[in-house]
């Protein structure tokens, strides 16, 4: 004789969500305002949500943080959400099953997710491909998320409206895998954006840096990959650093990938430092230090 799992004891009915797979886990959980409380009390752990955009749908990836599954891809669920229907589509082992809740649009299956799981936002968002009309629809589906990726992938006008529009709604960190920058745009523009982590990246092409990009840099932790910067315009800026004409500088660490090896003679030329094994330490009048390292093609800026 079947029995309703609400009529169970609390503690059997724990057991069985601890015993559900995480399809299983939503479907309960779409079914009632009470048992989606059920599930959210459980506080089922899962691995952080990513989510993946291709041309004009959605691809979320959620698994448990169960060690043998989270290891196992086999485990994770695969949810597909189209930027044109309030629907969505699951990926089970069983194959694949369209899934509809009355009233319900593609941005409240994603905040439903977020709220029976206990999590705050998306983990990380990645742009594989999209068009640009739905560059607009991804912001209001998913209005915030740790990290953004630019996929190389992207055609470099997806990618330049996919950095200005996303990137201010990424709270930690940006990586764009394109180089968005040609004689008509200014590199800097792309560095006075207020991040928290950015990584630039372009292995096929260099990015050219100058003096002033650094100047306005105004992202905490950045890291430009294959760039192409002179040793007289490193040695302008260390000059001007130590004279304090920047007294407010929001960088705290940047790490330069250069095409050549950097010459240390050229860069610290008619500066005072502290010098170390790999490292040279500059002391500002007013306190302040930075730590230089070079090694080989790797330049890195620590400031203290």
């Amino acid at each position: 004789m079947p029995i309703s799992i609400l009529s169970l004891p609390i503690s059997d009915l724990q057991y069985a969500l601890n015993c559900m797979e995480i399809d299983e886990l939503i479907a309960f959980s779409l079914c009632s305002k009470r048992t989606k409380t059920l599930v959210k009390d459980a506080k089922i752990p899962i691995e952080p949500i990513h989510a993946q955009i291709y041309q004009n749908y959605i691809i979320l990836k959620i698994r448990s943080s169960n060690l043998r599954e989270a290891e196992d891809e086999s485990y994770s669920l695969f949810i597909y959400v189209d930027f044109s229907n309030p629907w969505i589509e699951l990926d089970r082992k069983n194959g694949m099953e369209v899934w509809r809740k009355e009233g319900f649009t593609q941005s409240d299956f994603i905040a439903h997710f977020l709220n029976v799981f206990n999590i705050s936002m998306i983990h990380a968002l990645s742009i594989e491909n999209i068009e640009k009309p739905f560059l607009d629809t991804v912001k209001q589906i998913i209005p915030k998320f740790n990290k953004l990726k630019i996929s190389s992938d992207c055609s470099n006008d997806v990618a330049k409206m996919a950095f200005s529009n996303l990137s201010p709604i990424a709270t930690k960190e940006v990586a764009v895998h394109q180089n968005l920058f040609d004689n008509e745009n200014d590199f800097s523009k792309f560095l006075t954006r207020n991040l928290e982590c950015a990584f630039f990246i372009d292995y096929e092409n260099s990015l050219e840096l100058l003096l002033n990009d650094l100047l306005v840099a105004n992202i905490d932790t950045l890291y430009i990959i294959n760039t192409k910067i002179t040793e007289k315009e490193l040695n302008r800026f260390l000059k001007l650093w130590m004279k304090g004409s920047h007294r407010f500088y929001r960088p705290k660490y940047i790490k330069l990938s250069l095409e050549k090896k950097t010459e240390h003679e050229e860069v610290f030329r008619g500066i005072k430092c502290d010098i170390g094994n790999h490292e040279r330490r500059l002391k500002r009048a007013d306190g302040k230090e930075l730590l230089i390292s070079i090694l080989l093609t790797y330049v890195i800026f620590e400031f203290q």
